[in-house]
C-alpha cells in the first residue's frame, strides 16, 4: 500500500492498525507521526511499540478522542467493510482531517470470479474465517459500488488498482468472449487513494 502515498504524510492515522507493522514503515520512510485504532487488545499492546499513539476500542468511539483539523493521512486497509456504518463513521471523522487529507484503502471484492461462481452455480452464500466472506464482515462491495461509495463518503478517488490479480487462462478466454464484461472480477481486493472533498 505503500505504492499509494503520494505526498509525504505529516500525522498519518490507521483504523484496525493491528500490531502497527504498516505505521511502522510509514514512520521509518516518511518520519511522520503515526496514530492507530484497533479493537484487539493484544495487538494494541505490541501496536504501542511500533506507533507514537494507539487507542485501543471502537473506532466509531475513539473519534471523539482525536485532535481536530488534525490528520493529512487515513489508513484504512481491509477495516472498512467491517463497519456496520460507514457513512457514519466518514462523518464523524471529517472533523478530524486537515482539507488536504488523503484515504488509503483497500476493500474485498464480492465479484471475485471464485466467490462468484461459488454463489452462482452452488446457490449459497457460506460465511468463512477468513476471506471475502469472513463472518465479521458487515458490508459487502464490487468495483462499482466501491468507487461510488467513496465518493459518498466524502473524498474524490485518485488511484484504483486492483490486489491479487487471477492469472488463470480460462478467466482470461471468458473475459475475452464477454469484451471486457468481467474485468472487475479478476481481482480480490481493490486498493485506493483518495483526496478529501470539502465541497
Amino acid at each position: 500500500m505503500l505504492q499509494f502515498i503520494d505526498k509525504r504524510p505529516v500525522k498519518a492515522i490507521e483504523f484496525g492498525c493491528g500490531q502497527g507493522e504498516f505505521l511502522k514503515s510509514l514512520q521509518t520512510k516518511y518520519n511522520c507521526e503515526t496514530w492507530g485504532v484497533d479493537m484487539d487488545e493484544q495487538s494494541v499492546k505490541i501496536a504501542g511499540e511500533n506507533v507514537d499513539n494507539v487507542l485501543h476500542g471502537d473506532a466509531y468511539k475513539k473519534i471523539e478522542e482525536l485532535p481536530e483539523n488534525y490528520f493529512d493521512y487515513i489508513i484504512c486497509n481491509d477495516f472498512i467493510e467491517h463497519l456496520y456504518s460507514p457513512e457514519l463513521f466518514f462523518n464523524k471523522l471529517r472533523k478530524n482531517l486537515t482539507d488536504d487529507a488523503v484515504l488509503i484503502c483497500s476493500l474485498p471484492n464480492i465479484r471475485y470470479w471464485r466467490q462468484f461462481l461459488k454463489y452462482f452455480f452452488l446457490k449459497d452464500w457460506k460465511y468463512r474465517d477468513s476471506g471475502i466472506l469472513d463472518r465479521t464482515h458487515m458490508r459487502f462491495f464490487t468495483k462499482k459500488s466501491m468507487k461510488r461509495s467513496i465518493k459518498e463518503w466524502g473524498f474524490e478517488i485518485e488511484k484504483i488498482k486492483g490486489i491479487n490479480p487471477v492469472k488463470t487462462p480460462f478467466f482470461y478466454f471468458f473475459n475475452l468472449l464477454t469484451l471486457n464484461f468481467l474485468g472487475d472480477m479478476r481481482c480480490m481486493q481493490y486498493s485506493f487513494r483518495a483526496r478529501l472533498n470539502r465541497s
